[in-house]
């Protein structure tokens, strides 16, 4: 189900997956990189969903300013939103994966689970999965 659409990215709703799909295509900052990703946990919040598959293959480097503002913010709207596991496809050019890695990286502790990935498949199969509860200690 598509939910909104731009010049650089495609914000969807997999119903196989039970995930909202966050598709780049090329370089955007500011309000417009802001807008994907908070469509993105809008509508993760709406279909009551905790997963996000991000293909960041078409993607490309991220602003700093775009860097601080996840951070700062979007960090914790998207885990507000229910965000619980995001697979997250690499950017196909080195300079956008370095750019991303960074980011990620910066962040620090994250309240939700993110893995990296170059496969689709690898990708998909990681996000299916439902963890397991933990044990309670007696």
């Amino acid at each position: 189900m598509l939910y909104f659409e731009s010049k650089h990215g495609v914000v969807s709703w997999d119903e196989n997956l039970q995930s909202v799909l966050v598709e780049w295509k090329g370089f955007a900052y500011g309000e417009e990189f802001k807008s994907i990703l908070l469509q993105g946990a809008e509508l993760l919040k709406q279909m009551g969903g905790s997963r996000v598959l991000m293909d960041t293959r078409q993607g490309s480097a991220i602003k700093a300013e775009d860097k601080t503002w996840i951070g700062e913010f979007f960090v914790r709207r998207a885990y507000e939103s229910g965000l619980r596991r995001l697979a997250m496809l690499e950017p196909a050019s080195m300079v956008a994966k370095l750019s991303v890695t960074r980011t990620v990286s910066g962040l620090g502790s994250l309240p939700y689970l993110q893995e990296n990935f170059t496969d689709w498949d690898e990708a998909v199969e990681w996000l299916s999965v439902t963890p397991k509860p933990a044990l309670a200690i007696s």
